[in-house]
């Protein structure tokens, strides 16, 4: 029996909260999604709760509109699913909700894993989560279109449409598999992509206007402010992709997105090849993969700048060195 047979097998029978980590991007929403319908479809109880809600960029996904970010205190559950989350505390104030519940599956493809949960799947070579939640579901039962909606949008997401070095022949076959189960790649990537309301647009024209580079031309950086979300009309949410926009500069290796929160300051990170941008993270207690990382940290803005671009910096020398 496989990992992925195991945890299948092991959740049936079992009342399952389905957590997501903070801010959730595209691959763990869709994993969540996708073992949701695959639970419901066996009529398993399971709940997908996230602490940040659900971007607007992915609310398109089947079953979206059922996630909660709140759960009843004498709500039981029998097992607890970590989606993407190195640690558990990386599911933000609904990780409390988990304390008590007998049974702790993670399952995850970050390198800074700290290894947590009585079942864990974990493959940090996978492209993205959802490449390890396909066989959970399918061990589960014949993937319908709704469900193959979810993973389809795990993996484009992830893999910046089949982009990433992290994509394998793996990959592609299970995208060839989903779509042949009724996902439709140009819905997907049209629903994420190109649907863009015209605020988000003006906040990275924001964004952009205040673009550093560093004199080696390595390291691109931004921010967004409460006062520029103001002036667009734009939620925080809508910075989704400007880190993005940052790493597609030539000859930059890191590019680094600050964002200006209630709670603190947000900072994603995108690495080139070579570069781990999940050890810049971990220094100030995030956590990520090589290609994408991030973390929140407390401070003025200028001061974690600062303190950012100096991990950053010492990173890049350690790279280079090795």
């Amino acid at each position: 029996m496989t990992p992925a047979q195991r945890i299948a097998e092991t959740l049936l029978g079992r009342r399952v909260l389905l957590l997501n980590h903070v801010s959730p991007d595209g691959d763990c929403l869709g994993s969540t999604l996708a073992l949701a319908h695959a639970l419901h479809a066996r009529g398993q109880h399971a709940v997908v709760a996230s602490s940040d809600g659900v971007p607007e960029m992915y609310r398109f996904l089947p079953g979206a509109g059922q996630i909660v970010t709140e759960l009843p205190p004498d709500e039981p559950f029998d097992a607890a699913v970590f989606m993407e989350c190195s640690t558990p505390d990386r599911a933000g104030v609904l990780a409390a909700r988990a304390v008590g519940v007998p049974l702790w599956i993670n399952i995850d493809h970050h390198v800074s894993n700290g290894g947590y949960g009585d079942l864990i799947l974990y493959e940090p070579s996978a492209a993205a989560v959802g490449e390890l939640v396909t066989p959970i579901v399918q061990a589960l039962g014949p993937i319908d279109p709704p469900t193959a909606t979810c993973l389809l949008a795990a993996l484009l997401t992830d893999t910046g449409s089949f982009r990433y070095a992290s994509v394998t022949p793996r990959t592609l076959r299970i995208a060839a598999d989903l779509v042949e189960a009724g996902a439709s790649p140009g819905d997907v990537y049209t629903q994420v992509y190109e649907n863009r309301p015209a605020a988000a647009l003006r906040l990275l024209g924001m964004a952009l206007s205040r673009l550093e580079i560093s004199a080696d031309g390595r390291v691109a950086w931004t921010a967004v402010t409460q006062e520029m979300l103001r002036a667009s009309g734009a939620s925080m949410e809508e910075s989704e992709g400007i880190v993005g926009a940052l790493r597609a500069i030539g000859g930059v290796q890191v590019a680094l997105l600050f964002k200006e929160e209630p709670d603190g300051i947000r900072v994603s990170l995108r690495g080139r090849p070579g570069v781990r941008a999940h050890v810049i993270a971990e220094a100030f207690g995030g956590g990520g993969h090589a290609a994408a990382a991030g973390f929140t940290a407390a401070g003025p803005l200028p001061d974690v700048v600062r303190r950012t671009l100096d991990a950053v910096e010492r990173e890049l020398a350690a790279s280079a060195v090795s």
